[in-house]
């Protein structure tokens, strides 16, 4: 270290200056100084001195940006620091606030070449549909050690939630709100933002609760025997597209023309198809029951018989059978409770559900056709 030469006391009431932690050690630290202890600072051709500088500079502009909240937390905080007080002796000094951070900052820069991570700073305003306040609570977790970790919070304004102290690579982050009358769709256990998706993330909406929602074939499932054969099926379930023609002269021998899946002409005993569907955005509330809408067809005379069925927890479950009346029939099957379970459905079991049909062509000419398929799930 520079040799300490004081030959005057200074004028300003204190100043920074460079001590190593321990006597020949190379981690430094800046500590505050009180007039008339011996500091290092007037020896100004010493290139360690002009990083010391340097470093307090960054320091001091680092500091000016934290926000008021930030400072406020800063304030607070109180730590000893240890210090080479003279001839290889050490001494310890109580430092809080813009002096903690400081020194902190420093000693940072000097052993790392990095600034001091901070915390992040959120604010998440609890909102309705329309983006209007709502008074309620928000909470704010990140997980550690595979755990969720609550984080402090201030409410700064109705509905506007302060976090300031957000651990930044924590991942998943979490937010999830109560306002008496909403309710949350975004339950905490299906959320998993990271860090670049929760620092922009500045409103979190509840809404209001429905009755029902409608859920639509988005892929195919485990099961494809209908027709047509090599294709994928589920877009041809997905809408009401299919139209029946009759011929020019009447009689029962019309065809179908659209999007469809069929049996096929000839009589066999019985195929299936099924179909994943698009998960529930309001499963957040309690599931009532499941309803499945199937939309068969029928032209000339076939006999057979349809089914409409579902698959959970690896299991297949059939509805009785029925006869599809017309050139067009609408079939709904309630499931109340999981058939496999025999409890009330959850959002995990709506998630992995796989549906569709079961259709069987005993004889005669003609076909039965599906044309569309959709479950609609009650709430209470």
């Amino acid at each position: 270290m520079a040799r300490v030469d004081i030959k005057k006391p200074r004028i300003q009431s204190s100043s920074f200056a460079l001590y190593r932690t321990s006597a020949g050690g190379d981690e430094s630290i800046i500590v505050r100084r009180k007039v008339g202890e011996p500091t290092d600072v007037r020896h100004t051709k010493s290139r360690k001195l002009k990083k010391q500088r340097y470093n307090l500079t960054l320091a001091t502009q680092h500091y000016s940006t934290l926000t008021p909240s930030q400072k406020a937390i800063t304030r607070h905080q109180i730590e000893e620091v240890e210090y080479q007080k003279s001839h290889g002796k050490t001494d310890t000094k109580l430092l809080m606030g813009r002096q903690l951070f400081i020194s902190k900052e420093i000693h940072s820069l000097e052993t790392t070449g990095k600034r001091l991570v901070l915390p992040l700073e959120l604010c998440i305003m609890l909102v309705d549909e329309n983006h209007l306040p709502l008074t309620g609570e928000l909470w704010l977790y990140c997980t550690v050690s595979g755990e969720w970790f609550y984080l402090p919070k201030d409410e700064i304004y109705t509905g506007n939630w302060l976090f300031s102290q957000v651990p930044p690579g924590y991942p998943p982050y979490r937010v999830y709100g109560e306002a008496e009358g909403y309710f949350d769709p975004m339950l905490p256990e299906h959320q998993s933002m990271t860090e670049d998706e929760i620092r922009p993330y500045h409103y979190h909406a509840l809404h209001l609760p429905v009755e029902s929602e409608i859920i639509r074939p988005n892929g195919d499932g485990d099961l494809l025997q209908m027709k047509p054969i090599g294709e994928p099926h589920w877009p041809l379930v997905l809408e009401e597209d299919t139209e029946f023609t009759l011929p020019n002269g009447g009689g029962p021998w019309g065809y179908f023309t659209g999007n469809f899946v069929w049996t096929g002409f000839y009589p066999y005993g019985g195929r299936k198809d099924l179909y994943t569907f698009t998960n529930p955005f309001w499963s957040a509330q309690h599931i009532n029951r499941i309803v499945v809408h199937c939309l068969f067809g029928r032209d000339a005379y076939p006999y057979g018989d349809a089914k409409i069925i579902l698959k959970t927890h690896g299991q297949l479950y059939e509805s009785d059978e029925f006869w599809p009346w017309g050139p067009k029939y609408w079939k709904e099957e309630p499931w109340e409770l999981n058939p496999a379970t025999n409890e009330e459905w959850t959002r995990e079991e709506i998630e992995s559900l796989q549906a569709g049909i079961w259709m069987a062509k005993r004889g005669s000419f003609g076909n039965i056709i599906c044309d569309k398929i959709y479950i609609e799930i009650h709430y209470t």
